[in-house]
């Protein structure tokens, strides 16, 4: 079951033991009143520049933050990659994107055709 985001906004406070809003909201770079409007339902979303500063701060993923989906953390070792890739110009970025994309493939390897089977007679 997808929690809400004011479900959401209280399990982050509670891992990280905060107490007042105000502490939340710059965590995320919002202001107090921004966080009552999220909590009480007045805002119906949260902006992805919160969410993704959230995660810049504290792991907490801006995906779950936003929509409730995936992993409530990011693992720590791509915290580490996304800071590097961050830190790198735009053409290393590109490079290291070309790099890294073959190794999302389900067997590792982008240079391989996938096996077609011929019909039977």
């Amino acid at each position: 079951m997808k929690t809400t985001i004011p479900e959401r906004i209280a399990i982050v406070k509670e891992e990280l033991g905060i107490v007042e809003d105000t502490e939340f909201g710059k965590l995320c770079g919002m202001s107090k009143s921004v966080v009552n409007q999220l909590k009480t339902g007045l805002m119906k979303s949260f902006a992805p520049r919160y969410a993704y500063k959230l995660e810049e701060n504290t792991g907490f993923s801006a995906r779950w933050m936003m929509l409730g989906d995936g992993s409530m953390r990011l693992d720590p070792s791509i915290r580490q990659a996304v800071k590097i890739m961050e830190a790198m110009s735009e053409n290393r970025r590109k490079d290291a994107v070309k790099i890294i994309t073959p190794l999302a493939e389900p067997d590792g390897d982008s240079n391989s055709k996938p096996q077609h089977k011929q019909a039977t007679q």
